[in-house]
């Protein structure tokens, strides 16, 4: 009496009982996933202290380093080429700053 043919609610039938056993056995490949996350929250308040703490330590070493390379930026005497290079790295907080944060986290080569 339907117009739909029966094989097909059967086809469908398997899908889902195919898609359970899919999500079953993903299960326990996510339990180390969500072992992992729960950790990651559980840790929030202590990342985003150590995130202050670094953000101030690297503020401080910039303001010293930018401190000491400007006697260095502002000699005439010495080499045009060099004490721009050191500007572009050390001349201003905000220059410095992103400085530091490479030196720290990334590629601290160019820099140093």
């Amino acid at each position: 009496t339907l117009p739909v043919n029966s094989v097909f609610f059967r086809l469908l039938r398997i899908g889902k009982l195919a898609r359970a056993i899919r999500m079953f056995s993903m299960t326990s490949v996510l339990a180390s996933l969500q072992l992992l996350v729960k950790c990651l929250a559980s840790s929030r308040d202590m990342l985003f202290w150590s995130f202050c703490l670094l953000t101030v330590v690297q503020g401080v070493a910039c303001l010293i380093v930018s401190t000491l390379c400007r006697d260095f930026v502002e000699d005439i005497n010495l080499n045009l080429q060099i004490r721009n290079e050191v500007f572009q790295y050390y001349g201003t907080f905000t220059r410095s700053f992103l400085t530091m944060f490479e030196i720290m986290f990334a590629n601290w080569g160019p820099p140093c």
